[in-house]
């Protein structure tokens, strides 16, 4: 943007010409407003408690109103690498398993259960 000082030179306290915005920023890509969206909005991402049957543990992650412009669409099953870009932080072995389509923006998530977790009907010896 070319500034000009208050008496018509270079630097200085500076103003705009006119028809420019003195505060205006160059535009960000697409791909740096994401970084940008996502940084901002991470805290804002919502994870629920887990809930589980006999073989699976569950989970449901609720994103921000800033980040679903970021979503696929139409709307899919994302791998782990889509979901973590996203911002959405979980340990490892959880598989973004279906896609509510009235409610694209909460993320269903699901894991096998450790050995140690799956219930058995009868006992080891």
């Amino acid at each position: 943007m070319a500034m000009k000082n208050d008496k018509g030179g270079e630097g200085g306290k500076e103003r705009a010409l006119p028809g420019e915005k003195p505060d205006a920023r160059p535009k960000l890509t697409y791909e740096e407003q994401r970084i940008v969206d996502i940084s901002n909005y991470a805290g804002d991402i919502y994870y629920s408690e887990r809930y589980n049957d006999d073989d699976f543990e569950y989970r449901h992650v609720s994103m921000p109103e800033g980040l679903r412009r970021y979503l696929p669409n139409p709307p899919r099953i994302m791998e782990e690498i889509e979901w973590r870009s996203l911002g959405v932080q979980q340990s490892a072995g959880w598989e973004h398993y279906m896609v509510h389509v009235p409610e694209p923006h909460v993320l269903l998530f699901k894991r096998v259960k450790s050995a140690s977790q799956i219930k058995y009907p009868f006992r080891l010896r």
